[in-house]
């Protein structure tokens, strides 16, 4: 009698689970995803004389919000270099991501006084070597920091302040200078000072009127005929 009372009970069980498994194959693809889809970063770390190196990487970062809309709390992670020199880690794609400019900082410790700091974005592609994920910093939050190599082709194209035309203060510039349109300047009030072409109309305009005067022993007109 013990039996034939189970047997519904056992038998309901069956179809629940069955059912929660039917409803989980049906779920869409990102429901039954436990968090965002990682890129894995994998490649051979040399040293300087081709051999391989072996020792560890520390993966860090901050805050960001994936170009899907995932946020992704800061962290870090450390990831051995194995004896072959060969490393892998799975990271979140910070392409695109939120704020511009959010990288992966990984600090490379390969032995005593052997530390290195390289920036990563990582791309949506699987796998991806250590060429796709090397970067420079230099675009995006004010907090990331940028290598003296950014820095230094930055001030490049930058002239030194004591060779620059200033817009304000008094300053002395030798050499021809060129240009290609006429300068507006204002009234000159002292000898040497450069005169527009309408105040020297205006002074030849009063020096023939006078001239005129002289020449007649009348009054000027208001505009006197040639």
């Amino acid at each position: 009698m013990r039996d034939a009372g189970r047997r519904p009970m056992g038998r309901l069980c069956c179809w629940v689970v069955m059912g929660i498994a039917a409803w989980g194959a049906w779920l869409p693809a990102g429901w039954a995803q436990s968090g965002p889809v990682t890129t894995t970063v994998t490649d051979t770390v040399y040293q300087a004389d081709g051999s391989v190196a072996h020792g560890t990487m520390i993966i860090t970062w901050p805050a960001f919000q994936t170009a899907g809309g995932a946020p992704i709390a800061p962290g870090s992670t450390n990831v051995t270099i194995g004896s072959n020199g060969i490393f892998s880690v799975g990271l979140v794609p910070n392409t695109g991501a939120t704020p511009a400019g959010v990288y992966y900082t990984v600090v490379y410790q390969l032995g005593p006084g052997q530390v290195k700091t390289e920036y990563w974005v990582v791309p949506t592609t699987s796998p991806a070597n250590l060429a796709a994920v090397r970067t420079t910093p230099g675009s995006g939050i004010a907090s990331q920091p940028a290598s003296i190599q950014f820095v230094n082709s930055g001030l490049a194209t930058k002239a030194n302040d004591n060779v620059v035309v200033h817009l304000a203060g008094t300053e002395t510039i030798s050499g021809t200078k060129t240009f290609s349109a006429a300068p507006n300047v204002p009234t000159p009030t002292s000898s040497g000072q450069v005169a527009s072409k309408g105040y020297v109309d205006g002074v030849v305009e009063c020096f023939n009127a006078s001239a005129w005067a002289k020449s007649t022993g009348s009054a000027p007109l208001a505009n006197p005929q040639p």
